[in-house]
């Protein structure tokens, strides 16, 4: 599970109302309006960031990852190119916290703007992923 790192951002509430933008409470409101209102089912911040894992209620297996920037005020969804189509639960969760030290991502949240894609995997520390090319042997004309 894991792997390969996708973020999108979701948005930038720097336009916004100071009341909104100013406001962390307001921040997550709007976030819980353009997702159909989820439960919040956990919640880490930091100075520069806040991470959320959202469920729909009565299904545990359809959490998904969000994380504010505070600096920039954007909401970002992150996903994770593995078979979890459905969504998370809070396993899952705690083993991208625990296992995948998924919060040295967030706690420098500017990283999600990279163009580098990020690998995520248990046992390791969040890592650039490099991507290799194949390349085929020469053929050799006889």
């Amino acid at each position: 599970m894991f792997g390969m790192m996708n973020v999108t951002p979701i948005t930038n509430l720097h336009n916004a109302s100071s009341q909104v933008s100013e406001s962390l409470e307001q921040a997550v409101a709007r976030l819980l309006d353009l997702t159909e209102h989820p439960a919040i089912t956990k919640w880490v911040q930091f100075p520069k960031a806040l991470f959320l894992f959202l469920t729909t209620p009565g299904d545990p297996e359809s959490g998904a990852f969000y994380v504010y920037d505070r600096r920039s005020k954007e909401w970002f969804w992150v996903d994770f190119e593995d078979e979890k189509f459905g969504g998370y639960n809070t396993s899952d969760f705690e083993q991208l916290v625990r296992e995948c030290r998924f919060l040295d991502i967030v706690e420098s949240p500017q990283l999600l703007r990279s163009k580098a894609q990020w690998i995520i995997q248990a046992g390791s520390r969040p890592r650039i992923g490099t991507q290799s090319i194949q390349v085929a042997p020469p053929s050799i004309a006889v």
